[in-house]
């Protein structure tokens, strides 16, 4: 019995200890709240250190941050407005909000938090999911308490426009295979994508029709001869399932290199679980992606393209959080991803394309403003706004990814969005046409058409 005493005393001791540590990481001893960018590099390192980021804006991070940490940075004069001081177990949503109005509509359904300029932080006490309960009109992103961003303080790309993740490349110039792959876009192949889906009557992630939405995709990519894969992943507390479907052209000579093209094909609508045709709202961009793929597989390239529908979108970016959390995690080389989200609607004519990018980014929009000059005539509009996270492109942004959200409007006026009214009649396929046409140049440049 002397002999165990040692050994008893000892995991008597590790028990202790971990106990310690576990009082010391309590939940309770964490808030949510907001950090200032122009006073973050006042920060000393130690206590970056311990501040987790969760998401960037403009202006500013929301952070899970200690207490005493924030008491002490409040104590140094560095803006730290706190969010929630008891995070612990709860789903919390950013919220577009561009009408003076909306903060207080959603104070009738939830807490809420003015963040950055037209954002607003949202949750409800009862765990609730903000598509839920909130009107169909808004725009969300889920933002968890387990998310994990980088607070740099260098949005700019390290190594400039001409490189991307250690590749030099090519300058946008006319390259004669490109216009060839350029003028192979088929309005009518577009229309009949875009009416295919419709025809499900609703994609909305958690019913039936979407998962079969995602079979439709795996057999249009399958049968244009590429390799295709699931992606499944759950979302809201595991109560859903769904799947987000991946088709690969591997990269003749770089493939470790990857360029995505993608759109969410979800849909969504003020009676989502029996009609939300969602022909603009994504119908059109995931159409553009299976066009896309439709011409590219043809033709070899240097560096990898992948082809993706996210799923999900309209919770709150949940397919493609989890593809760009995964990806990261894996150690993935994504050049860059152009992301299409609702572009077959003209409010007025011409219509231009909204470019959404962040600062990080936004040699992608001025990469589709040579193309446009080069390939096809297209009115275009660069906006560099890091608040704007409502599409698929900001899960590749919260993961140091560069991408570009192309969108009619990026305030919408489409009025028939989220309704069920959001019908294939009331899209303009020349515009639709001309965006798939310069999304493709962008891609194909970006991948660099192999020689022959």
């Amino acid at each position: 019995m002397m002999k165990r005493r040692p050994a008893l005393k000892t995991a008597l001791g590790l028990g202790f200890l971990l106990f310690i540590r576990y009082l010391a990481s309590s939940p309770a001893d964490v808030v949510l709240a907001r950090i200032d960018k122009l006073q973050a590099e006042n920060i000393p390192a130690h206590q970056r250190n311990q501040i987790i980021g969760l998401q960037e804006l403009n202006a500013s991070w929301v952070v899970k941050i200690p207490r005493d940490v924030q008491e002490a940075l409040l104590n140094e004069g560095i803006s730290c407005e706190t969010l929630d001081p008891a995070p612990a177990g709860k789903s919390y949503f950013l919220i577009f909000t561009p009408r003076p109005a909306d903060p207080e509509v959603l104070g009738r359904y939830g807490q809420t938090k003015i963040l950055d300029d037209q954002t607003c932080l949202f949750w409800t006490d009862d765990g609730r999911e903000a598509r839920e309960v909130l009107p169909a009109d808004f725009k969300i992103k889920s933002l968890s308490l387990e998310d994990r961003i980088s607070l740099s303080f260098d949005e700019k790309m390290a190594a400039g426009p001409g490189r991307v993740m250690g590749r030099a490349l090519k300058p946008p110039v006319y390259d004669p295979l490109i216009s060839q792959m350029v003028n192979r876009v088929s309005e009518s192949t577009l229309s009949n994508s875009i009416l295919n889906l419709q025809n499900f009557q609703t994609r909305y992630a958690s019913m039936a029709n979407c998962d079969s939405a995602g079979d439709y995709l795996y057999g249009f990519f399958v049968q244009h001869g590429l390799a295709c894969e699931f992606d499944p992943f759950s979302f809201s507390s595991n109560r859903y399932n769904s799947k987000n479907v991946v088709a690969t052209l591997p990269g003749k000579t770089f493939p470790q290199y990857i360029v995505i093209i993608c759109a969410h094909y979800d849909s969504y609508s003020n009676q989502a679980e029996t009609l939300a045709p969602g022909a603009d709202d994504n119908a059109s961009g995931t159409a553009a992606v299976m066009e896309i793929a439709r011409i590219l597989a043809e033709y070899s390239f240097d560096f990898t393209l992948k082809f993706i529908g996210f799923s999900a979108e309209e919770f709150g970016l949940y397919g493609s959080k989890h593809y760009a959390q995964e990806a990261k995690a894996r150690g993935e080389k994504i050049m860059g991803v152009i992301n299409m989200d609702m572009i077959a609607y003209a409010d007025r004519l011409p219509e231009d394309l909204d470019l959404v990018v962040n600062l990080r980014s936004e040699w992608l929009a001025n990469r589709f403003s040579i193309c446009a000059s080069i390939y096809t005539p297209l009115d275009l509009l660069k906006v560099v706004n890091a608040n704007f996270r409502y599409s698929d492109h900001s899960s590749f942004w919260d993961q140091g990814y560069s991408a570009v959200c192309g969108i009619e409007d990026s305030i919408v006026t489409n009025p028939y969005y989220h309704k069920t009214t959001d019908t294939y009649g009331t899209l303009n396929m020349d515009f639709a046409a001309s965006v798939t046409k310069i999304a493709l140049a962008v891609a194909a440049g970006l991948a660099q058409p192999a020689i022959q």
